[in-house]
């Protein structure tokens, strides 16, 4: 029985060789088929080694391996490599010996790139059609058949049909650029280590290259993947052959060992050495999200989750250096899916509702706004906070629809108003950057003012002041669209930000709202309210109107009202109220008559 050494048959050509380096000795010698003869009559070996002796099929030699029953086939090909084809007698030891190997092969050994020729010499044998169907059988023939001209085609052509497969297995599997195992791959590796690892405990990791992007940007994409093949390289050489690793991204990588293997410390070291890439010294950094894990407690696809789960925590906190999963971080994006899909079904299930909070002129004690503010109530009656889902429905993209479906509501509610005696009321209403961002904003905003027939002038958009900074040369296009229409733009929590005052200047917006934190320090005799007199001296001198949220107490009031400030809301004045609680607040007031 021949035990020679393999190399990858698919490895001749143009196709990839995808297995570890070899020694030079190992590397030098020549490329050759594996073929497992299997029947209990010697002479059947020797007729099937004489009749392809010293022949070449598709540029290869022939290497015979042998056994003489079933079993003794099944624990070779358990541990034997690249076996391309097994010449299987079916009737050996008992009738079924061969049929039963095929499954074997192809459930137990899961070899399903290895094709099978099954051969009897009982001429009035043939297995069921289902049976060559399900357990993938190359060909049957009778020992009788097989002349040497006709072994040479049937073995050829499942020498062929094993090449296919094998470079198919290649395409889907590997990553053509690093000569690495693909996402698909890694997941399929992971549990199989996982299965089958004695190791106590085993750690998945996903390393993510930083600024990617910019490089591929600043360099061109082939001076990236010349990057990426030499990150790969070096990782590959210095983790050796007891890592997992893959390429599972664009520009991120797969790895699984042990934990002293799978070091995070000894990894992100490796980049600290310049990368060579024609010629170029380009020095990189890299991200890490791990997860430990115990032999047999998770499967390779959940744990390759919770390391990008500790990716996505790092990449955020701690750029540069990495994250380890915990039981917390898992807690909250379970949390965070749950929410999700409540939110879904709070939409579906108009559980969302509108509150309105009047806005007050600090002379006058008159009302002169409202601020649309969007609630959740869940089936219990009990209240999810806007600043749990208000970020899960931006980052989600539910925001648009969400954002649309307040400004038309709310734009309806004013002109009802209006018809009631409200002449002098304007409706605020909220919006994201990512509603702002959408490509479909201004037709949308425009339709809902055809829609619901609000007067442009009465109606106001209140954007973050990180919003409004964020990319200006996009915003002043947008904003100027706005209020070419004949819409007014307010800052909302004005100085919590970084803006400058040379971009404020050139923002086209009617006021600031002073955030509620600053109008809080007003009773503080130490702070003393020193950024909200800075923000009414800014809008005095920029000729915007200022106006406070927050408001309290009558002694806020009075101090921002001695300090300047135009406007303001809180509970002072009134909480936000639903539609019908409004129109009763209004006319109990006078601002509205009563139908």
């Amino acid at each position: 029985m021949s035990n020679g050494n393999m190399l990858d048959p698919s490895s001749d050509g143009d196709t990839l060789q995808f297995l570890d380096d070899e020694t030079d000795a190992e590397s030098s010698k020549p490329l050759v088929w594996r073929l497992l003869v299997v029947d209990d009559e010697p002479d059947v070996h020797r007729a099937t080694t004489f009749a392809l002796a010293g022949v070449q099929i598709l540029g290869r030699q022939l290497e015979f391996l042998h056994a003489y029953s079933a079993s003794e086939a099944a624990l070779l090909l358990a541990g034997e490599a690249e076996v391309a084809i097994v010449l299987l007698d079916v009737v050996m030891e008992r009738e079924d010996a061969g049929l039963a190997l095929v499954k074997t092969i192809r459930q137990e050994l899961k070899l399903t790139d290895l094709r099978i020729i099954l051969r009897t010499g009982q001429p009035g044998y043939a297995p069921e059609i289902e049976t060559i169907h399900d357990f993938d059988i190359n060909d049957y023939k009778t020992k009788s058949e097989l002349t040497r001209t006709k072994l040479y085609a049937t073995v050829t052509a499942a020498l062929r049909a094993y090449e296919q497969i094998r470079k198919l297995d290649e395409m889907a599997f590997y990553d053509r650029l690093s000569c690495l195992p693909n996402r698909n791959k890694f997941i399929d590796l992971s549990e199989e280590r996982l299965a089958t690892s004695t190791l106590s405990d085993v750690v998945i990791a996903i390393l993510d290259i930083d600024d990617f992007s910019e490089i591929n940007d600043a360099l061109g994409h082939q001076q990236g993947d010349r990057l990426l093949q030499s990150v790969a390289d070096r990782l590959k050489f210095e983790l050796g052959p007891d890592a997992v690793l893959a390429r599972i991204g664009s520009d991120t990588f797969g790895l699984m060992g042990a934990r002293d293997v799978i070091d995070p410390l000894r990894i992100l070291s490796l980049f600290r050495r310049p990368f060579v890439v024609q010629d170029d010294a380009m020095i990189v950094t890299a991200t890490m999200g791990l997860t430990e894990l115990f032999t047999g407690t998770t499967s390779g696809r959940d744990a390759l989750k919770d390391a990008n789960i500790a990716l996505k925590r790092a990449k955020k906190s701690r750029r540069g250096s990495f994250v380890m999963f915990s039981a917390e971080m898992g807690s909250d994006i379970r949390e965070r899916v749950r929410l999700l899909q409540s939110l879904r079904n709070a939409v579906e299930s108009e559980r969302l509702f509108i509150v309105y909070q009047p806005q007050i002129d600090l002379t006058t004690n008159q009302i002169v706004g409202l601020e649309a503010l969007i609630r959740w109530r869940n089936e219990d009656g009990t209240f999810v906070p806007p600043d749990r889902f208000i970020p899960l429905a931006e980052a989600s993209g539910m925001i648009i629809a969400i954002g649309d479906w307040v400004l038309r509501m709310a734009c309806h509610e004013l002109v009802r108003l209006q018809t009631q005696g409200g002449k002098d009321i304007r409706m605020s209403v909220n919006v994201s950057q990512i509603q702002f961002r959408n490509p479909e904003f201004m037709d949308k905003l425009r339709a809902a003012l055809t829609d619901t027939g609000i007067k442009p002038e009465c109606l106001e958009l209140e954007i973050t002041e990180s919003v409004a900074m964020e990319d200006a040369d996009f915003m002043l296009e947008t904003l100027h669209g706005v209020r070419q229409l004949g819409i007014s733009i307010a800052i909302d929590d004005f100085g919590t930000g970084y803006s400058s005052l040379s971009q404020l200047r050139q923002l086209p917006i009617d006021r600031l709202k002073i955030d509620r934190a600053f109008v809080t320090e007003l009773s503080d005799n130490a702070l003393g309210g020193h950024i909200a007199s800075m923000v009414i001296e800014l809008g005095r001198n920029l000729d915007l109107k200022v106006i406070a949220e927050g408001i309290e107490t009558e002694g806020q009031a009075a101090r921002l009202k001695e300090l300047g400030c135009h406007e303001g809301q809180g509970y002072l004045y009134a909480r936000p109220m639903t539609s019908s609680a409004l129109r009763e607040w209004l006319i109990a007031r006078g601002s509205i008559v009563g139908s």
